[in-house]
């Protein structure tokens, strides 16, 4: 009974869920840097695949980022990562992508980066599509602003979660090296000997062998 209670604590332990907060904000090189807000969270279960559970206002967020918003060219859209024991907000680990590039985004994609222990430690986002020189698309005059068409499709935007985990590099093949001498030089291999050197006594002994024997009797004449 005892064994039973202890499998199914480790079990309940195993199969608990994970949890990490994601935030997000608008950055603009020129002006104050203002506060994270949550975009959503990180749900990696025990027993099933990581899924993202975003904000329920997320939308009337971005819809007030677009209204904030006064430098488009330099403006960046940052998400970051909460990490445990990082009190404050600038020792996150954050990713950002140029505002101008959510106008025609049909997608985003979240990269959480994890130990060996499965803690995680960075954040990747990406949208698509998205220039692969990284220059901002040209605008159209009736075109909406890129926070505000981002806002208004937020919910029909594909998510995809990736959790990758750390990856040791294959160890070097490492030669081992020669034998040293009490003197420090390297010990000169003693040279094979040939055939000849190997079996010589095996020949002489079949040689001497058939000496001793005198070559047999004579057969008698008739």
């Amino acid at each position: 009974m005892i064994l039973l209670s202890l499998l199914a604590t480790i079990y309940l332990v195993s199969a608990a869920d994970s949890s990490f907060q994601v935030y997000h904000r608008l950055y603009e090189p020129n002006q104050p840097e203002t506060q994270f807000i949550p975009r959503g969270t990180i749900v990696i279960p025990g027993n099933g695949h990581a899924l993202f559970e975003p904000s329920p206002s997320l939308s009337q967020e971005l819809t007030q980022f677009a209204d904030e918003l006064q430098n488009v060219k330099g403006a960046m859209y940052q998400v970051a990562l909460e990490r445990d024991g990082d009190v404050i907000a600038r020792q996150w680990d954050t990713s950002a992508v140029k505002v101008c590039h959510l106008n025609q985004a049909t997608s985003e994609t979240f990269i959480l980066h994890t130990s060996h222990e499965g803690q995680p430690y960075a954040l990747d986002y990406f949208v698509a599509p998205s220039p692969h020189n990284g220059a901002c698309p040209k605008k159209a005059k009736a075109e909406p602003a890129p926070l505000r068409s981002f806002a208004g499709n937020i919910d029909n935007l594909n998510t995809t979660l990736v959790v990758r985990s750390t990856r040791l590099p294959p160890l070097p093949d490492l030669r081992v090296p020669p034998p040293l001498t009490p003197e420090g030089a390297p010990v000169v291999p003693v040279p094979e000997k040939s055939l000849f050197q190997k079996y010589w006594m095996y020949g002489a002994a079949i040689l001497i062998a058939l000496m001793m024997s005198g070559g047999g009797e004579e057969e008698p004449k008739k």
